[in-house]
C-alpha cells in the first residue's frame, strides 16, 4: 500500500480508536458487521480451511468463524499496531501480525483471503494492487467487500466503488467471479474463485461438481 494511503488510513483509524476505543466505530463500521462476515464467508464451505484476513482490525472475523465451529486456521494482518494488540488479546486461537501485504508479501498461500471493509478509504486505483496480491496468495478464492456507487448520499471521507468497474477488473484475474449486491442496499461484495476451469459442457467445473447428480446429467425435468 502506498505510503501516503497507509498514513491516511492509519490517521483516520487512530482518530476513531482514540474516540471510540474497542468498537465497530473505530473500524469505520456503523452497523451490520455480522451480516458482512456472513456474506463473505458464503464464498464456500470454509471447514478446515486456512483463512487470511487482510485488514483484520480487532480480529472480529476470527471470533465469527469460531462461533460457526468451522475449525478454520485463521491468520489476521493489519497495518495498525493498536488493532493487532487488541486482536491478540481477544482471540487467543488466531494468529496476528503487523503487516502490509504489498510492502511485505507472503511467501506462502492460504485457502481463502478475506478483506472486510478495507477499501472504504482506498480508491479504485489503490485497491487494484491489493486485490491482485490477495488473489496471488489465495489457493481457492478471495472474498472482499466495497461501498457501492449506488447510494442516495455520500460521505466525504469514503470511497465509493462502481460495481461494474470492479467486476470488469476482477474478470482480468479470473474468469469465475461472483458479485453480490443483495444483502445491504449501499454495499456489495465479490468472490474471486481461483479455479475457473471450464468443463466440456461449458460450465465452471468446480461449481458444476457441487450440483446434485440429476442437475449434472441435465435430466431433472425428464420423466
Amino acid at each position: 500500500m502506498k505510503k501516503i494511503i497507509s498514513k491516511k488510513i492509519l490517521d483516520h483509524h487512530n482518530k476513531l480508536f482514540k474516540e471510540f476505543h474497542v468498537s465497530e466505530k473505530s473500524l469505520g463500521y456503523r452497523t451490520g458487521q455480522s451480516i458482512r462476515f456472513q456474506v463473505l464467508s458464503e464464498i464456500a464451505n470454509l471447514k478446515n480451511a486456512t483463512v487470511l484476513d487482510v485488514g483484520c482490525g480487532f480480529g472480529d472475523l476470527c471470533r465469527f468463524l469460531e462461533k460457526k465451529k468451522l475449525n478454520v486456521k485463521y491468520y489476521g494482518v493489519d497495518i495498525n499496531q493498536d488493532f493487532i494488540d487488541v486482536a491478540k488479546k481477544r482471540n487467543p486461537h488466531g494468529k496476528f501480525e503487523l503487516r502490509d501485504i504489498e510492502k511485505n508479501p507472503f511467501n506462502r498461500k492460504f485457502d481463502y483471503v478475506f478483506g472486510a471493509g478495507i477499501f472504504t478509504l482506498a480508491s479504485f486505483k489503490n485497491a487494484k494492487p491489493i486485490i491482485k496480491e490477495q488473489f496471488r496468495i489465495c489457493k481457492k478464492g478471495v472474498a472482499i467487500d466495497f461501498v457501492s456507487t449506488y447510494v442516495t448520499y455520500k460521505d466525504d471521507f469514503l470511497f465509493y466503488t462502481d460495481p461494474e468497474k470492479m467486476f470488469k477488473f476482477a474478470k482480468t484475474l479470473t474468469k469465475r467471479v461472483t458479485l453480490r449486491h443483495d444483502y445491504k442496499p449501499y454495499e456489495y461484495c465479490m468472490y474471486l474463485h481461483k479455479n475457473d476451469k471450464i468443463s466440456n459442457t461449458n460450465h465452471f467445473q468446480e461449481h458444476f461438481k457441487s450440483m446434485p447428480e440429476p442437475i449434472q446429467k441435465d435430466n431433472w425435468l425428464k420423466k
